[in-house]
């Protein structure tokens, strides 16, 4: 099975629809798995942010899995839906076509369309090659791992963080430790305190990996192993493309 081309005729399909401009499929970690029609990449971490934190919420407050989420400006719809677990389909409408067709109408189409991809995702095991997958692998005593954008929106975290406060202030070191480094930008940063060790990695597209460490190694053989985790993940992403 080609794998990329099955999702992408699934996603031209949906957006072939009456006045659906564009979709995106992002993995969880806000990277933009592929795109259709007019969408911007650079909005995969957003997607990805908006998924999780509205999935936190339901949990929270309702004790309920998100289904989707819906946000209406004066002329756009942008419908938002879990494909999985481990990916985010969004698609960008023109709201006056989506009103016509019914609101019920549109989000059961693109909700089919995940569920589509989501079998597919399934078959390949595409989490076994995520980024937070590998550093639990790699790094067992790892207490915490998660991706976040740089201004503090969680994308991913393992187990889940308190995304008010702890994601935040995380997010909140890397700008500063970006400031000290001045021009040049940090490449990562390093907290140790006793036998503990917080590492953030800054990613592409203004994220960072945070990893949090019960330290059993050197500092530098786990900024190796982070290093050569990003490096492999970035180059799988890459020739899926």
């Amino acid at each position: 099975m080609d794998v990329e081309k099955e999702m992408r005729k699934i996603l031209e399909d949906l957006v072939e629809g009456v006045g659906i401009r564009g979709a995106i499929l992002t993995t969880k970690e806000g990277f933009s798995r592929m795109t259709v029609g007019k969408v911007e990449e650079t909005v995969a971490p957003i997607v990805a942010s908006l998924s999780f934190m509205s999935s936190q919420v339901l949990q929270g407050l309702a004790r309920k899995e998100l289904d989707y989420v819906l946000t209406r400006s004066k002329t756009t719809v942008v419908i938002s839906v879990p494909a999985g677990t481990r990916m985010n389909l969004a698609v960008f409408a023109d709201r006056d076509t989506v009103e016509l067709e019914g609101t019920e109408s549109v989000v059961s189409r693109v909700k089919a369309a995940s569920v589509q991809l989501a079998a597919i995702e399934e078959v390949t095991s595409y989490e076994e090659g995520s980024m937070l997958y590998m550093v639990k692998k790699e790094i067992p005593e790892a207490f915490i791992a998660a991706i976040l954008t740089i201004e503090g929106m969680p994308l991913d975290a393992y187990p889940s963080l308190d995304y008010v406060t702890s994601t935040g202030m995380l997010s909140a070191v890397s700008m500063v430790c970006d400031k000290i480094a001045k021009e040049e930008g940090s490449e990562y940063s390093v907290i140790v305190g006793g036998d503990s060790v917080v590492v953030l990695y800054k990613l592409p597209h203004d994220r960072v990996l945070a990893v949090g460490i019960s330290r059993e190694k050197k500092v530098g053989e786990y900024l190796l192993k982070i290093r050569k985790i990003v490096d492999n993940v970035r180059r799988r992403s890459l020739a899926k493309d």
